[in-house]
């Protein structure tokens, strides 16, 4: 193999695996194909060259790959790439923002830590603060943190 068509097979490799790493997450062909390349073009170095040419080589090739590694990493066009929208709204909505801590109600299903609850006129999904609560049980907002109602037994 020549000198040049094992400069390709290595650059190759090179761009295959930075495909595999930051677009085709997962161990799929791109990253089979870059392994394969670099041991192709690390293998002829070996043969062709020696063993002092192919140290210097494969030396070379992880310094390369690390180099860009961290040049992609930190360069904008990866940015462009990503997903750059903020979800910034949450599953509440009017009926439950009425309740407050204290307010009793009874259990619709069988609280296996969540289920659901009418809660004065309000049905709503409700978590259990103290473990299992059966169906028809009459139960009390113990605490009402990010959105989510913790109920206990009364």
């Amino acid at each position: 193999m020549s000198l040049s068509l094992i400069i390709v097979v290595l650059c190759l490799s090179l761009v295959l695996c930075l495909v595999e790493v930051f677009l085709i997450p997962g161990f799929g062909i791109c990253g089979i194909l870059g392994i394969g390349c670099a041991l192709l073009g690390l293998g002829s170095v070996f043969v062709e060259y020696g063993a002092v040419a192919g140290a210097i080589v494969m030396v070379a090739e992880i310094l390369v790959g690390i180099g860009l590694f961290y040049w992609v990493t930190h360069s904008r066009s990866l940015e462009r790439l990503s997903l750059q929208a903020k979800i910034d709204s949450n599953v509440a909505n009017e009926a439950t923002a009425q309740l407050s801590v204290g307010d009793e109600g009874v259990a619709l299903t069988r609280l296996a830590l969540v289920g659901n609850a009418r809660i004065g006129n309000v049905e709503c999904e409700v978590r259990s603060a103290q473990g299992f609560i059966e169906e028809g049980t009459p139960v009390k907002i113990q605490k009402i943190q990010m959105n989510e109602i913790y109920v206990i037994p009364i």
